[in-house]
């Protein structure tokens, strides 16, 4: 009788979990990238090895990875993996029971109030387009192109004020010859103030003139992604070949152009 009940028991165990199914979530993407997948509520969660990735719609293979902006269902594992992706240009209907996958998550999102769901803060621009920013992690995209005369094999940086202006605060990826690229996560209505380098603060980016420019200056808007193309016309340290002019200098005959920084087209002082 004993065995009789223990096998009762077990086969409702498994009808419960077979009824149950797999936790699932859905939303839309923020990011998909070593090995993790992120939404745009600030959810992340692991991806399995072996994870399949579908169209939400077909259940087939699709024609394109997972990427900002799309929409995705993730299925977890009871290891709390993800273990499929399915992908949708159009918005999911929320899963059953989604709340469930919080318990596999690794990063978290506020649970009050969500970024989403939290009324943003309206301000009005200057030429009268309403921006909304309520603080939800902006995947923005830095590319950046260089002056010809950057030197071979040089590694570009972005400086910031919040690094207390570090020349190496954060590193870019080599595109071409000329153009460098990173991806960060902002949030929305942060005033993100920052210079190119080459990694130190004599190779900092000089302005179209060759003199020393103010900081580039940009406020995120609540968005998904963003893409912000900056060019350096100048190196601190390849600017009219490291000359520079002197306080007090004058034309001689032995130099007669002592002021290489002066914009196109200045008269040049004469003793």
């Amino acid at each position: 009788m004993i065995r009789v009940f223990r096998a009762a028991a077990v086969l409702l165990l498994v009808v419960l979990v077979g009824a149950a199914g797999p936790i699932v979530t859905s939303g839309q993407l923020l990011a998909y990238q070593e090995g993790f997948v992120f939404f745009t509520t600030g959810d992340g969660f692991k991806v399995a090895p072996d994870v399949v990735i579908l169209n939400a719609q077909t259940h087939k293979p699709p024609t394109e990875q997972p990427r900002p902006r799309l929409y995705a269902r993730a299925v977890f594992n009871p290891a709390g993996a993800v273990t499929e992706i399915d992908l949708s240009h159009v918005a999911l209907p929320p899963e059953p029971g989604a709340q469930q996958a919080e318990q596999f998550a690794v990063a978290l999102s506020t649970p009050a109030p969500n970024p989403d769901l939290a009324p943003p803060q309206a301000t009005k621009a200057n030429n009268g387009v309403i921006k909304t920013y309520s603080g939800k992690p902006v995947l923005v995209t830095f590319t950046v192109q260089v002056p010809p005369n950057t030197p071979l094999g040089s590694q570009v940086y972005i400086s910031t004020d919040t690094s207390g202006w570090n020349p190496q605060a954060i590193a870019m990826q080599r595109v071409d010859i000329l153009h460098f690229r990173v991806t960060e996560r902002i949030l929305s209505g942060t005033i993100f103030r920052y210079l190119y380098t080459r990694g130190s603060l004599q190779s900092e980016e000089r302005g179209e003139n060759g003199l020393q420019r103010q900081p580039r200056e940009i406020v995120f808007s609540d968005a998904d992604a963003r893409a912000v193309q900056d060019q350096v016309y100048q190196w601190a340290d390849t600017a009219t070949n490291g000359q520079s002019a002197q306080p007090n200098a004058l034309p001689t005959p032995f130099n007669p152009a002592p002021f290489p920084n002066l914009p196109s087209g200045a008269p040049t002082p004469h003793p």
